[in-house]
């Protein structure tokens, strides 16, 4: 039973191997700059030998190797560096510590035309960097997809990932031109994540100006996507996987240029967002069907105890949810705008089958008279409300709507830019419980569930109540 308890621990951590095959005895490698050590010595197994080439060391690395390289350091790269084995990758501060702030890896975009890495190992880590620069293009011998890194498989945790670019010098060419911070796929076998990284001010041409996923299992978290563009769809994170999880992000400032939104994050295909504050995005407001500033979602995806405010679009400014059995709980959609209708949330296209539970979706505005929602007349399927606050109550304007218990009073926020419950809200203990909420967090972090009235509020937030709980033996 120990065993099997150990082995449990391991796989949770990405070690799961270690029981199955003896590993190799590793070997560390080091590099440093050109100005640092003017002599490199193979086999650069010491910071007297470091090399001072990066590729040239990863190059060399097998399973289980580690390549560290110094901080207070830029590394210049003239073509990307692909990891194709079980290698770690990582920068060596003060003590050993991981200095992403003074480790910077650069593309040297314009002067060459490379992404900086290639993932191609389950176990290939790279981890405290600072990766800018970077490009991806038609004209270059690269994918046109992920400016900064291209995982196929790995992981990527505690670096800082900006001003990268996926994009083309040809106008008329942006197919597939996705990823402008990292590009996750494309196949359904492939599978990482990425931990603790800020992904800001990277350029996509076509969609996921910061991320883009289209297929495998993922998992992002702990992350901040702010200030990254795209020219054609989901300016933030372009997320198109059912087997991919966002948790614990922060997705904000992100701005999609063209006709197709969202500003913030595309959920697709059974996709899931949890945990996350989803602010001040914003789609193109001049022309077209610009849907969903902060958050567009469709195909069986979900979005849980998140909060979605002050995004902006020319329809939808919240939320556009369209298209097969797409779930909204405790989620708080409030402060958004619309230049020309639907301010919060727009319910639209064929055959939508939405649930939305627990959910806050109030002080939204348009410039027409559905400020906080809409359903569009030609959906058909029929979708549910239950226990969500909104004015006006949720009607069924063309037989496709079922509601249970919407309060239409106000929710109480406590400002304008601090959404939590007040004492006074009639949303505390008013949702409907579920499953997953026993040992659930909500958005700041407080149990969902309470230990005083074990019931659910309605919203991201869970009102923390004040007082003492005994217990007694």
């Amino acid at each position: 039973m120990k065993i099997q308890y150990l082995q449990r621990i391991l796989i949770g951590l990405g070690l799961a191997l270690a029981l199955a095959v003896p590993w190799a005895s590793a070997t560390n490698y080091y590099v440093v700059t050109s100005s640092q050590q003017p002599s490199p010595t193979p086999p650069w197994t010491n910071w007297g030998w470091a090399h001072t080439n990066l590729i040239e060391v990863v190059a060399a690395a097998r399973d289980n190797d580690t390549v560290y390289v110094t901080n207070n350091a830029t590394y210049w790269l003239a073509n990307q560096i692909t990891v194709s084995y079980a290698i770690t990758v990582r920068s060596w501060g003060p003590g050993g510590i991981l200095d992403p702030t003074t480790t910077i890896l650069d593309g040297n975009y314009p002067n060459t035309t490379n992404r900086h890495f290639t993932l191609n190992n389950y176990w290939a880590t790279i981890a405290g960097f600072t990766l800018t620069n970077g490009w991806a293009s038609p004209e270059t011998n690269l994918s046109a997809n992920g400016g900064s890194i291209y995982i196929y498989y790995g992981m990527v945790t505690n670096c800082i990932i900006m001003h990268n670019y996926a994009l083309s010098t040809n106008v008329a060419s942006y197919n597939s031109l996705g990823g402008g911070g990292i590009y996750m796929g494309p196949n359904a076998g492939n599978s990482g994540s990425v931990w603790n990284c800020t992904i800001s001010g990277n350029s996509a041409k076509m969609s996921g100006g910061g991320t883009i996923n289209l297929n495998g299992t993922w998992r992002i978290a702990n992350c901040t996507i702010s200030g990254n563009s795209a020219s054609i769809s989901s300016a933030g994170m372009h997320i198109y996987a059912a087997s991919t999880i966002v948790s614990n992000c922060w997705i904000v400032s992100n701005f999609a240029t063209y006709q197709v939104c969202p500003g913030g994050i595309l959920l697709a295909n059974g996709a899931q967002c949890h945990n996350s504050f989803i602010l001040g995005n914003t789609c193109d407001q001049t022309a077209g069907w610009n849907e969903g500033g902060g958050v567009r979602i469709f195909g069986g995806s979900l979005i849980r105890n998140c909060l979605i405010a002050n995004n902006m679009a020319r329809y939808a400014g919240g939320i556009a949810a369209y298209d097969n059995s797409t779930t909204i709980q405790n989620c708080t959609v409030v402060s958004n705008y619309a230049s020309v209708g639907w301010g919060g949330l727009y319910i639209g296209r064929t055959n939508v089958a939405l649930k939305v539970e627990n959910t806050i979706i109030w002080g939204n505005s348009s410039a027409d008279t559905y400020s906080n929602w809409i359903m569009s007349a030609n959906v058909g399927a029929v979708s549910t409300f239950s226990n969500c606050c909104t004015s006006p109550k949720f009607y069924n304007a063309y037989g496709n709507l079922t509601d249970v218990n919407t309060i239409t009073n106000d929710p109480r926020l406590i400002s304008t830019t601090d959404f939590r419950l007040q004492s006074s809200s009639p949303c505390i203990n008013a949702g409907v419980n579920r499953d997953w909420m026993e040992n659930a967090l909500d958005v700041y972090g407080n149990r969902r569930i309470d230990n005083f009235r074990r019931t659910v509020d309605i919203g991201a937030y869970e009102y923390l109540s004040k007082g003492t709980l005994f217990g007694f033996q």
